[in-house]
């Protein structure tokens, strides 16, 4: 496994180091890690080769983490084939900056000073998230009440119109459009899709697709908007995503809907 790390502040960039090689961290074997301190080496280092984590400081001198993060989302995985999970690592606290970041798309976001045990925790979360079939093999003998698709067994699934294609992360809607989805929102959307006209509780999210008990209802808000905007969950197309007040989730489909738009 091989992690890049980006902080410009040389102290920052020890902690994380220890927090990743130090100690008993429990990694089947230590990652490989490179450390930048400029923001321009660490885009030309992903240009040039694959990272199956990257950990940004969102503001340096030479260039913002934000620019690095656009470009693994938009280039990375067609160039080496694999996903890459990036964590978010800034002294920005204000909920508009966390936003930004998820929406961008961020896999996590950590304010400073921070848990190391919390970031490797985080990392390997997210590192089993990203790997087909992750959230379904973690739930293994586990009772649940909804439907739970292993990808790693079907990597291309159809369903409700949507059709998912777990190796490069692309969903294909009906009339050929194409969107490529984050490593969670792939998860969330495939959970979501299976789960039709099922209440689900935030807990309940949170364990089926970022296999923990509970997390941030901040970022599982950003990632349910993201959803419904990027695979156009709407009435007009006969979805009904929405909000169970001081519960969670539900996903509708209105079949009636449906119907008239296939008429006309």
């Amino acid at each position: 496994m091989k992690i890049a790390v980006l902080d410009d502040d040389k102290t920052h960039l020890q902690l994380v180091e220890q927090a990743l090689l130090g100690g008993d961290n429990g990694w089947v074997s230590l990652p490989r890690c490179r450390f930048f301190d400029s923001g321009v080496e660490l885009l030309n280092a992903v240009k040039n080769e694959a990272f199956d984590v990257v950990i940004l400081d969102r503001k340096v001198p030479d260039m913002s983490g934000d620019v690095i993060l656009q470009w693994l989302r938009q280039y990375s995985m067609p160039k080496f084939g694999i996903y890459t999970v990036v964590i978010m690592l800034t002294h920005l606290r204000e909920e508009k900056e966390e936003l930004y970041s998820l929406q961008s798309g961020a896999d996590d976001y950590l304010t400073k000073p921070f848990s190391p045990a919390k970031l490797v925790a985080r990392i390997k979360r997210l590192l089993e998230i990203s790997s087909v079939g992750g959230a379904a093999r973690s739930l293994n003998g586990v009772a649940s009440k909804f439907k739970i698709i292993d990808d790693k067994q079907s990597p291309v699934v159809a369903l409700a119109g949507y059709t998912f294609h777990s190796f490069d992360g692309l969903v294909e809607m009906e009339g050929g459009q194409v969107v490529r989805l984050t490593a969670l929102e792939f998860r969330l959307a495939l959970f979501l899709l299976s789960n039709v006209g099922v209440t689900m509780s935030r807990q309940e999210i949170f364990e089926h697709v970022w296999a923990m008990p509970m997390g941030n209802q901040r970022t599982l808000d950003t990632h349910m908007h993201r959803l419904r905007l990027k695979l156009l969950l709407t009435v007009e197309r006969g979805f009904n995503l929405r909000t169970v007040y001081g519960y969670g989730y539900r996903l509708d489909r209105d079949h009636q809907q449906e119907s008239v738009d296939q008429n006309h």
